[in-house]
Parts: C-alpha cells; sequence; structure tokens
C-alpha cells in the first residue's frame, strides 16, 4: 500500500502544476478577447472555458463514484472545454511555430493535471471507504429474515395476532411430547413467538414439568 505522504505529495505536485497551467492560460484568452474588444469582458470569459474543463471532470467523477455511466454530455463538456482552450491559446500566440506550440501546452497541461488530481482523490477514497460496515450490519436481518420463512414455511395456516404470554404457553403444552427438549428454540419452531419470549415461555413449561 502506498504511504499516505507519498500521495499527498503527489496531489501537490499536480495540484501546482494545473494552477501554473490554468493561471497562463487565463492570460492568454484573457489577452485574446480584450484584442477582440470584450473589455471587462474578456476578465470572465477564461473561467467559462477552463471551467467547462473543470465542470465536466467533477460530473464524471461523481458519476463514476456512484457507479453511473460517465453519460455524453460530460464528455462532449470536457472535449469541447480543451479544444475552445487549445484554440484560444493558440490564437493569441505569435504568429510562429515555436510560439503557438507553446501557447498550446498550458491548456493540455491544465486538463492533463486536473485528471490526474481527480484520479488521485478517486483512488484515496476508495481506500478508505468502510466496506466492512456494511457487510457486518447486514448479517445479523439476513439470519431473522431466513429464520422467519423457515417458520412460515413449516406453519403456512397460522395467523399472526397478537397473543399473551400464557396463550404461547397453552399452544406449546399442545405440542409437548414425552422425551421432548423444551429449549427456546423448540418454543419458538412450534409457537412462533420472539426469541426473547421463547425463553419465558420455556422456563414456564419447564417449571410445570417439574411440579
Amino acid at each position: 500500500m502506498t504511504p499516505i505522504w507519498i500521495k499527498r505529495t503527489c496531489v501537490v505536485a499536480v495540484a501546482a502544476v494545473a494552477a501554473v497551467a490554468a493561471v497562463v492560460s487565463f492570460d492568454h484568452m484573457r489577452a485574446l478577447a480584450s484584442d477582440a474588444g470584450e473589455g471587462w469582458k474578456a476578465w470572465i470569459l477564461p473561467v467559462s472555458v477552463d471551467g467547462m474543463l473543470v465542470s465536466a471532470s467533477l460530473v464524471m467523477l461523481t458519476r463514476k463514484r456512484a457507479n453511473q455511466p460517465v453519460g455524453l454530455l460530460a464528455w462532449a463538456g470536457l472535449v469541447l472545454g480543451l479544444l475552445v482552450s487549445l484554440a484560444a491559446n493558440v490564437a493569441a500566440a505569435e504568429p510562429t511555430l515555436i510560439g503557438r506550440l507553446v501557447a498550446a501546452w498550458p491548456p493540455v497541461a491544465l486538463g492533463l493535471s486536473y485528471e490526474l488530481l481527480l484520479t488521485l482523490i478517486r483512488e484515496t477514497v476508495t481506500v478508505h471507504e468502510p466496506v466492512q460496515l456494511h457487510v457486518v450490519n447486514d448479517v445479523e436481518p439476513v439470519h431473522k429474515g431466513v429464520e422467519a420463512d423457515v417458520r412460515e414455511r413449516r406453519h403456512p395456516n397460522r395467523k399472526r395476532s397478537r397473543k399473551l404470554l400464557d396463550d404461547y404457553v397453552a399452544e406449546a403444552r399442545e405440542h409437548l411430547r414425552p422425551g421432548v427438549n423444551v429449549t427456546p428454540a423448540w418454543v419458538r419452531e412450534v409457537t412462533d413467538c420472539s426469541r426473547g419470549l421463547s425463553s419465558k415461555i420455556a422456563a414456564t413449561l419447564k417449571a410445570g414439568m417439574q411440579g
């Protein structure tokens, strides 16, 4: 298992790369929008582009953790956000091959580093999920449900009704035969009473047998 400090270091490193790429990409798109005459809107337009990348990635993470299909809309938002960011950064670059390659790197680095960051977060959350608690809590209800089903099959015509202790004792005595070992389990089998009441009924029957 990977030490927690290594995972935290990876998260910090990937987050730092994403932050640097986001700042450079934001500045490129802001300059392009400003040259296009957008005025004060040039400061918020880059958020709508790179923000699409972040939003689509978060939706994909949430759906994957819920074991649901990612969906075409999330993929479309991720791809469209990446392409628009890439095109805007290249358009804002110097009209040379080197300048355009350099300008194209920030949106690519932002998209990849953010996906890596979500992958690390998803793996960390999956490792620490308390899966065993659900298994332990489900054992007893299943056992009780099976026991009740067995009793129902053995006595299909028996109607459930509210009974007093004396009624259960009288019903158990009808099934009492020589050699029968009177136990709470036997009482529950012949009367279909609760586990707590079966002990009292068994004790009453034994007291009557001894008397």
